[in-house]
């Protein structure tokens, strides 16, 4: 049921990891990106990520993720982007649980497809070292997470991890202080 950091098979994901992961649609107008991501939850709290300000918001809230690199698989990615994120090493990858999403937005004047494949990793890692791409970080309970979120794509994987998280009884009650 859990896969450890040291026991990644380079082969996991051949589906979505392609040549390349930063491809162009025929017709050159939309970029396709893929990222992987994880939501790192520690007894009964979720780690939410704060971005900053956007054109949205004041402080954009979300869930570690970064683009997939060279012949990494999904598990790899997404371990790897949550260590240079947060610094935490101790993620046990539930990979069973895999919850896509996609969404699209433009970097300069390329219009850019990403999808994000989220995975749900258990950590007893509470200390958080943030990268300097963020200015803070919540753990959250469920309730908390769907509340400080900003974007309902990402609600959606919250749902989803929690609902996974309850059928095979792995959730937990959150503690005072934690």
């Amino acid at each position: 049921m859990f896969i450890k950091l040291s026991l990644l098979l380079d082969n996991y994901n051949k589906l979505i990891n392609k040549k390349s992961n930063f491809n162009k649609n025929a017709d050159d107008t939309m970029q396709l990106e893929t990222s992987a991501g994880i939501v790192i939850y520690n007894s009964g709290r979720y780690l939410l990520l704060n971005y900053g300000r956007s054109r949205i918001t004041e402080n954009r809230y979300g869930l570690t993720k970064g683009r997939i690199e060279g012949k990494e698989t999904v598990i790899q990615a997404a371990l790897r982007e949550a260590f240079e994120e947060t610094g935490i090493e101790d993620i046990s990858v539930l990979e069973e649980f895999q919850h896509k999403i996609t969404y699209y937005f433009s970097r300069g004047s390329h219009k850019i497809k990403k999808t994000v494949i989220y995975l749900i990793g258990i950590s007893s890692t509470s200390e958080v070292k943030i990268s300097k791409e963020h200015i803070g970080f919540l753990w959250c309970t469920y309730e908390e997470a769907l509340k400080t979120l900003t974007f309902e794509n990402t609600r959606k994987v919250i749902r989803a991890a929690e609902r996974y998280l309850r059928e095979n009884e792995l959730a937990k009650e959150p503690s005072e202080g934690n």
